[in-house]
């Protein structure tokens, strides 16, 4: 199991390092899983203030990102993309300029593939407190890497190779876990609306994957984790 969260990196007072070709611009961008964690692929948290804006973005591959809150509008040529909000994805196309532009503050996390790998499937997820089985159904559909994006989970796990014992951590938001594939493991929610944007290698059934609303708004309907973009709202 590996643990992972950008606040390690603000705690040793250090911040994370560049990449060697800068892409987007805008905002604060911090690692939570890095290129170097063997995944295939590394996630970051982009923190975005209204009005912030970015022209001309052209992604060389693809790559997936995830409003965790706020509002974003993806443009190209003066045409609306997308519009985004809490629990909404996107896929950019690879060779095409975009404009990026927060609407409000917002985070958007961005998972970017190395070389000609592929980021997965995401789907973002709500456990209840005493809700079973999670940790199964993550396993069966590959799984590869959750990121928590509201309250705090609880995540234990023991190791089938090596020592017996059963370790644990909570989970925020701004943190991330990758099992193993023989890692023994349960997550449990501590606050009812815990949520996780998972990146897996099948896709989620739909009364598993929903669409988690913007604040104020009602529940939204389940829709099936994959990665199609995001239309206009």
């Amino acid at each position: 199991m590996q643990i992972f969260s950008f606040f390690d990196a603000q705690l040793r007072g250090a911040m994370p390092p560049l990449p060697d070709s800068p892409d987007l611009g805008i905002g604060l961008q911090l690692c939570v899983i890095p290129a170097t964690a063997g995944l295939g692929h590394a996630c970051d948290h982009v923190f975005l203030r209204a009005g912030d804006m970015q022209c001309g973005f052209m992604p060389p591959r693809p790559e997936w990102w995830a409003c965790l809150r706020g509002g974003l509008r993806v443009l190209s040529d003066g045409r609306e993309l997308a519009a985004l909000a809490g629990g909404d994805v996107f896929t950019p196309q690879p060779g095409q300029p975009v404009t990026l532009q927060a609407v409000l503050d917002s985070v958007l996390v961005r998972a970017v593939p190395h070389a000609d790998g592929h980021p997965g499937v995401p789907g973002f997820i709500a456990i209840e407190p005493g809700e079973p089985d999670w940790a199964q159904l993550l396993h069966a559909h590959g799984t590869m890497w959750a990121a928590c994006y509201r309250g705090t989970l609880c995540l234990q796990w023991r190791a089938m190779r090596g020592p017996s014992e059963v370790s644990a951590a909570y989970l925020q938001p701004g943190m991330a876990f990758a099992p193993d594939h023989d890692d023994d493991y349960c997550i449990d929610a501590m606050v009812p609306g815990a949520g996780l944007l998972c990146c897996a290698q099948s896709p989620l059934v739909e009364a598993e994957a929903v669409v988690m609303p913007p604040a104020g708004r009602t529940a939204a309907t389940a829709i099936p984790a994959t990665p199609a973009m995001a239309q206009a709202a």
